[in-house]
């Protein structure tokens, strides 16, 4: 039997739940907008495909750093410098796309929160 008496710190936490609430906006800005494809004609249909493929691959590695941090995974702090990095990218063409869908402002605000607290539970790991 496992018994591991280890459990996430308070700052952990925190970036778990960030974590778990940006895969979920991610999700459901990507799923709205593949339903818009093709119904505007005043925007750029190729920045709008980017940003569901950024809000698919932010959303994927969120949850996976979820996970990691919740086992306390040794490889978490690697995974949480690649997720900050996704999630900026995505917050950075979610914010391009915003004044054609109101969800990719709260998508970016929300990306935005998440990296800054992945950067900074890498650091305190490191």
């Amino acid at each position: 039997m496992h018994q591991d008496n280890r459990t996430p710190t308070q700052p952990m936490q925190q970036c778990i739940a960030a974590c778990l609430a940006c895969a979920q906006i991610c999700d459901r800005c990507a799923d709205d907008m593949i339903g818009m494809i093709g119904t505007d004609s005043g925007h750029d249909k190729r920045l709008q495909l980017l940003c569901i493929r950024l809000c698919q691959d932010c959303a994927d590695v969120c949850a996976l750093s979820a996970r990691w941090m919740s086992r306390l995974s040794s490889s978490a702090e690697s995974l949480c410098r690649v997720c900050a990095e996704i999630c900026d990218r995505c917050a950075e063409v979610c914010e391009q796309h915003a004044p054609h869908h109101p969800l990719c402002r709260t998508c970016a605000d929300e990306c935005r929160r998440c990296a800054g607290l992945c950067r900074d539970m890498a650091a305190a790991t490191a």
